[in-house]
């Protein structure tokens, strides 16, 4: 049976990869040039010498892999390894110019990954006294890897996972389905820009300055977390503005297409979505258990107001990573709530991060499906349904192993850090946040965590922001060895 599934099994082909990592690169490159921009009108000519240093050489190493000549049609191990390669590209070449500030390589690497991810965790001991160009380039980073996520799941799930696609997708109804990819990430796009731009009128309207306002929805639209203070959002001098950027990073938690189906009025599909009832309904409960916590505390109002919790529920919930109280000054329990709503994240197609709603309904179906069968004739078929579609066997199983695999990569992530002698509940914390690319801190990330556990929290943040696939395509041999299709 092996040999059979091997015989159908094709490598990736390198010139396929070549040519469209090439293109990729081309577009980082091209996006690169924006802080050098901002370093220009900052004055901050070594920055911005950097980053036109970072696009011309991305532009030489690209350009001649984009001109690479290829036939057949891409295959799916093909786009995760691009999609995987493309991130750490991303991570990579962000590192020069942050070197240019005096850093050490891991915590260059680190914050560049922290940023295509739209983690938000930081080991840097300051972020004010960074330049405009930087903090700039670290929301730049966010925005537009969030973009690169939501335009790659909604276009994975219209060519690759058929059902979990049929319960996300917005197509017309005489677009035929090669055609739809394309069409499913120019709407997005456009979704995003909108949201993107709506956002900093909206935060310009609360006071901030135009600096500030675009960093921070550029942070909020791709549930990213950098800010500009060292105090996250508790450095803003408005209280609007810090509600108003958790209501956006609520807004871009909900999966994109859904603002397509608003924007053609098609009410009943949209505000009928399963999973944004459970956005909204997990939301609502983080909040709720935080604020009955706070209440019932000895110490109630030590961790902050109940605006603080509300607004620290969102984030969590959203992977946002936005905060206006420190989350390592909160007792256990409140950090287990936020453990298993980071675990948990958004919708599938927004730039949240965390295991997903939708993959976590399925499951929840799947359970309620094995205890009815129990009841029932051995003969009998019951189809496996969410949202009323059906959920193809194989994409059930998938579901079920991307849902196995984050607390078992979250267990091995969290053993090195006992290991070094850190707290298990803070260890845990710090472990989960970066694998659902959430970025509340539990105090651990900072200069002086070692080298090695800054690697794992790398790791998994990579891990998370790919959801797990793309990279163990990469690394498998098998995925680079064998026969290879035309």
């Amino acid at each position: 049976m092996a040999e059979g599934i091997d015989t159908l099994r094709h490598a990736v082909r390198p010139m396929v990869v070549a040519k469209h990592l090439g293109q990729l690169g081309l577009v980082i490159a091209g996006l690169t040039l924006a802080p050098a921009v901002v370093g220009l009108i900052a004055d901050e000519i070594h920055m911005a010498l950097r980053f036109i240093a970072v696009a011309l050489a991305l532009a030489l190493l690209c350009t001649p892999m984009a001109r690479l000549h290829t036939q057949g049609q891409i295959q799916a191990n093909e786009v995760l390894a691009i999609s995987a390669l493309a991130y750490i590209l991303a991570a990579l070449a962000g590192t020069w110019p942050l070197l240019g500030l005096g850093l050490p390589f891991v915590d260059v690497l680190f914050e560049t990954v922290s940023g295509v991810t739209t983690t938000g965790l930081s080991t840097l001991a300051s972020v004010e006294s960074l330049p405009q160009s930087v903090l700039f380039a670290r929301a730049w980073n966010q925005w537009y890897g969030g973009l690169g996520i939501a335009v790659l799941a909604v276009a994975m799930l219209t060519s690759y996972d058929l059902s979990t696609r049929r319960l996300v997708e917005t197509p017309p109804a005489d677009e035929h389905l090669v055609t739809t990819t394309l069409g499913h990430a120019r709407r997005v796009t456009r979704v995003y820009l909108v949201l993107t731009l709506l956002g900093i009128l909206g935060l310009l309207l609360t006071g901030l300055s135009p600096g500030e306002a675009v960093i921070h929805v550029l942070s909020a639209v791709s549930t990213g977390g950098f800010a500009t203070h060292d105090g996250n959002l508790a450095g803003l001098p408005s209280r609007s503005a810090q509600i108003l950027i958790n209501l956006l990073a609520l807004l871009c938690a909900i999966s994109l297409p859904i603002y397509v189906l608003l924007f053609r009025r098609e009410w009943r599909r949209a505000f009928g979505d399963i999973e944004l009832k459970a956005l909204l309904v997990a939301s609502g409960s983080i909040v709720a258990l935080l604020l009955a916590i706070g209440w019932l505390s000895p110490q109630h109002g030590a961790h902050g107001s109940a605006i603080d919790l509300v607004l620290l529920g969102i984030s969590a919930q959203t992977t946002s990573g936005f905060s206006t109280v420190d989350p390592a000054g909160l007792d256990a329990i409140s950090k287990g709530l936020l453990i298993i709503a980071m675990s948990i994240g958004g919708s599938v197609g927004s730039t949240a991060g965390g295991i997903k709603l939708l993959r976590l309904i399925i499951v929840l179906r799947l359970l309620q499906l094995l205890l009815r069968r129990v009841a029932m004739p051995a003969h009998a078929v019951i189809d496996l349904t969410v949202g009323g579609r059906k959920v193809a066997n194989e994409e059930a199983l998938r579901t079920l192993m991307l849902v196995l695999l984050f607390p078992a990569t979250a267990f091995v992530s969290w053993l090195p850090f006992l290991a070094w002698g850190y707290a298990p509940l803070e260890s845990l914390f710090e472990v989960v946040s970066a694998l659902g690319t959430v970025g509340l801190s539990s105090g651990i990330s900072d200069p002086a965590l070692p080298a090695a556990l800054k690697a794992v929290l790398c790791a998994d943040m990579l891990l998370g922001r790919l959801e797990f696939i793309a990279v163990l395509i990469l690394v498998m041999p098998a995925t680079w060895i064998g026969r290879r299709g035309s």
